[in-house]
Formats: structure tokens, C-alpha cells, sequence
């Protein structure tokens, strides 16, 4: 069992996490770990856009670590939920290709078999709550069944289903689109507000900005009536639900012993209204260039986070094991459950120096219809495959592409040329970690009665043709 470099545990003290109390045992922290939908950073006016005013997420950032080299589970939805969730990458759970509804074989979803946060969470006395989109799969594939004592949901993304759940019974049909937000920070509320001698660990994965903008009624024309309008309102109202649950801890007194994550799922959408004309980052949605992974987070904790800002690689993957490790949550896999590609970086980013030693050593790229694209280690990133979609396809005319993201986050210059014993390094290394993955891959969960999914790839099936070189 891979426990994510839990060996390090010691140094969690430093976090803080433990609130002594006399006569009583240390109470461990509370986690609310709320993830955007197709939000870009540039959406965010603390991850320098002007277009879109936050004050409220930007009050978080104030308060704590603004991580700049974030990487989303993936360029699509569905995966990055399973990454996240899981602290495994999506191709090691079964994943081939596109979302749920689009892309995954009918009747499947996320294994059952995938000890989640939420399990380990709920296993060592966490009260664990959901309020938002699943999008993981149906029938013995929910919520409940993946460690949530209680879950308020939408089982798809807002442009596929709005049907309304609750623990995996259907409370209201076709919930409208301009209300979920308001919908699903209530929920978040009542969970915090809700008394109990358990800490809680509350996961929202709100279903904005994802298309169709609808902005809710009290931020309808707000921000005018050209073209960008209706985007900037959804993202605005977004900015402030996600004030009233910083409000409602600061009300409950629970603020000092939350540990508060904010983060995306990917990339900004494709002809999404108002899409940033000029965007941090090359590509988007779907795409393995920067802008479809690497997307804003925040991790605040006051008293034990400096805040304060790191250029340090962390992946979505890194959240189960940190976030474990920081609350002293200890991760028993079950037999046949996945294996952890998650890092845990809680003593490196929160106490320790923070800088480009403090990253995970590398990360791997997947486009979203499947192909394994590319790998970083430190500010070099090697693309290996060309994907599917522009602009991939003119990046790569005859061989690997190398790019310094040190100054070149728009992937414009290649420098493989220049650097061929990197690119080599770099080939041999995107060779063994996905020989590895696909090796070790889980099948994708199914519906009750429903045929398995399809044997398991090889890696050689999703790599370039020069990873072989």
C-alpha cells in the first residue's frame, strides 16, 4: 500500500492542527474543500484578472497560500472529480476518455472499489457532508456510497440533468440552473452550522461557472449586457456564496480550526460567455497545454498557514494524502482499492521553505479524450504526444516539444533542440510512470447487472510514437 510519503508525519506538527484543550483530547481540524467548475485563474482578480471582481475569494487568498503552479486531476470533469476524490491519476481507476455522459462507456462510473477522502475521513470519526455536483456515477456509485454521511446533489453536470438528490433519493426534477449556486452554498451552511462533537469534512463541488451561464436573479444585468455579462454575474454571485460559508464559520466560531481549500476542476470552457480574451495560459478545457490543468487554489488556515504565495508543483492527486496527514487522518486502503499517486506536501508547504525543491517531482498530462500527452519535472515541460485537438496538433510537427515554464507558460518557444539529453530524461521517466499506471489499473465502476467495462489499456495504447525512442 502506498500511503502518499506519510513517513513524514512528524513534521505535522508544525501545522498546528491540534487545538489543546484542557481535560479533553485534541479536537482535529475541520476541511471544506470547494472546487469550481471550468473556472480560469484569470477569472479571479487574485490570480491577476481585472475583468472579474472577488473580493471574497480574494479575501481567502489574503488570508492564506496562493498556489501558482496548481494542477487540476485533468482537463475534463468527470477524471478530475476522480483525481481528487481518490488521490489517484483517472487512467489508474479505468478512465479512457471524456466525461460522464459523454466519452464513458453507459452504466459506468468511479469504482465502488476507490477508497475516497471521504472514506478515510469518515473512518477516522469525521462527519462527512457533500453539497454540490457528483458527476461520478449513479445507482451503487453516489455519494453515500462513497463515504459521504450526507450528500445534496445534482448527479451530472447543469447542462446535462438538474435533478436534485438527497442521499440518493430524487427530492425535486429539473432544479433551475440560476439557483443552484444559492442552492448548494445553503447547504454548505447548514452543514457547518449543524452541532456536533465530530469535526466535519464538507466537500462542495459547485456546478459554476459551467455552461450555460445563468446568472441568479439578483445578479442578473449587474455587470451589464454585452457578451461577457452573463459569465461575469455567475462567477460574481459565485464569489460571494462562497463568502457566506467563510461568513458562517466566522459566525460559529469555527474558523480558527478549518482548514478552507478553493480550487477548480480544469480549465476555462470553449466558447464559454465572456471567456478571458487573454488568458494566463496557452490552450483550455479538454487540452493538456497549461491552461487546461493548471488552475487557481487557495489553502487558508489561520494560525497555522502562513499566507503568503508558492510556485510549487501540487496536483489535485496531493490534496487526499496532505489533507490527511495535516488532520492526522490515517489512510487504510482496503484490499483491491487503488494506489495513491498523491504526494503528501502539507510539512513542505505550510511550514517549510517554499520553492521549487518543495514541488512533486513530476506530473503527467492526459488530453481529454485520452491520449497521454506530456510530463513535467521542475519548469520543464515535454510534450510527447500530439492529443487530438489544436493547438496541440502544430506544437509537435516532427518530434517532442520542450518548453521552460519558467518563462514561457504560453508553451510558444520549443527548446528540445537545445536541450535533447533533457527531453531524453524527461521520455524515459513519462516511460515508467505510465508502464506503471497502466499496469496497475482498476476497471471502471458499473451499474448493478451491467456488463464490465472493456479490458484495461496498455500504455503503449496512449503514448506518442517518440516516447519509444
Amino acid at each position: 500500500m502506498k500511503l502518499g510519503h506519510l513517513a513524514s508525519l512528524p513534521m505535522l506538527l508544525m501545522l498546528g492542527c491540534h487545538t489543546i484543550k484542557h481535560d479533553a483530547a485534541p479536537r482535529r481540524p475541520n476541511v471544506i474543500l470547494m472546487m469550481a467548475d471550468d473556472l480560469a485563474s484569470n477569472d479571479l482578480s487574485c490570480f491577476g484578472g481585472s475583468r472579474i471582481q472577488t473580493p471574497r475569494i480574494d479575501q481567502l487568498a489574503s488570508e492564506g497560500l496562493r498556489l501558482t503552479s496548481y494542477y487540476a486531476g485533468s482537463a475534463v470533469c468527470s477524471p478530475s472529480r476522480m483525481a481528487l476524490l481518490s488521490g489517484a491519476y483517472p487512467a489508474r481507476l479505468g478512465w479512457r476518455w471524456g466525461v460522464l455522459g459523454y466519452g464513458f462507456p453507459k452504466k459506468t462510473g468511479m469504482s465502488p472499489a476507490v477508497y475516497t477522502i471521504a472514506e478515510a475521513f469518515r473512518d477516522a470519526g469525521y462527519r462527512t457532508a457533500m453539497a454540490g455536483k457528483w458527476h461520478l456515477g449513479a445507482r451503487n456509485m453516489e455519494p453515500q456510497e462513497q463515504g459521504f454521511d450526507s450528500a445534496y446533489y445534482i448527479r451530472m453536470s447543469n447542462n446535462q440533468n438538474r435533478d436534485m438528490y438527497r442521499d440518493g433519493e430524487l427530492v425535486q426534477e429539473k432544479w433551475d440552473n440560476r439557483l443552484l449556486t444559492e442552492t448548494f452554498a445553503n447547504e454548505a451552511v447548514r452543514v457547518i452550522r449543524q452541532a456536533s462533537d465530530e469535526p466535519f469534512f464538507l466537500y462542495v463541488p459547485w456546478s459554476a461557472p459551467h455552461f450555460p451561464a445563468d446568472p441568479h436573479p439578483e445578479w442578473q444585468g449587474q455587470s451589464g449586457n454585452d457578451r461577457s455579462a452573463k459569465y461575469t454575474d455567475v462567477v460574481a454571485e459565485l464569489d460571494t456564496r462562497v463568502g457566506q460559508i467563510l461568513d458562517a464559520l466566522q459566525d460559529t466560531g469555527k474558523a480558527e480550526d478549518t482548514l478552507v481549500i478553493f480550487t477548480s476542476d480544469n480549465g476555462r470552457q470553449s466558447g464559454q460567455q465572456g471567456a478571458n480574451p487573454d488568458p494566463l495560459y496557452s490552450g483550455q478545457k479538454w487540452q493538456s497545454l497549461e491552461g487546461g490543468t493548471r488552475v487557481p487554489c487557495i489553502i487558508r488556515s489561520p494560525g497555522r498557514i502562513q499566507p503568503g504565495v508558492t510556485d510549487a508543483i501540487v496536483s489535485a492527486m496531493d490534496l487526499f494524502p496532505t489533507l490527511a496527514a495535516a488532520c492526522d487522518v490515517p489512510i487504510r486502503m482496503p484490499e483491491g482499492a487503488q494506489t495513491l499517486d498523491g504526494i503528501n506536501l502539507a510539512p513542505r508547504l505550510i511550514d517549510g521553505p517554499r520553492d521549487e525543491a518543495t514541488s512533486r517531482p513530476d506530473l503527467l498530462y492526459w488530453h481529454g479524450r485520452g491520449q497521454a500527452t506530456a510530463i513535467r519535472m521542475d519548469n520543464w515541460k515535454l510534450h510527447f504526444h500530439r492529443g487530438n485537438q489544436s493547438p496541440e496538433d502544430r506544437k509537435l510537427p516532427g518530434g517532442p516539444a520542450l518548453y521552460d515554464l519558467s518563462d514561457d507558460v504560453k508553451e510558444r518557444n520549443n527548446v528540445a533542440a537545445k536541450h535533447p539529453e533533457q527531453v531524453q530524461r524527461m521520455l524515459a521517466q513519462a516511460r515508467e510512470l505510465l508502464t506503471g499506471i497502466y499496469e496497475h489499473q482498476m476497471p471502471l465502476g458499473t451499474w448493478p447487472g451491467a456488463p464490465a467495462t472493456t479490458t484495461p489499456l496498455a500504455a503503449r495504447d496512449v503514448w506518442g510514437p517518440w516516447i519509444d525512442q
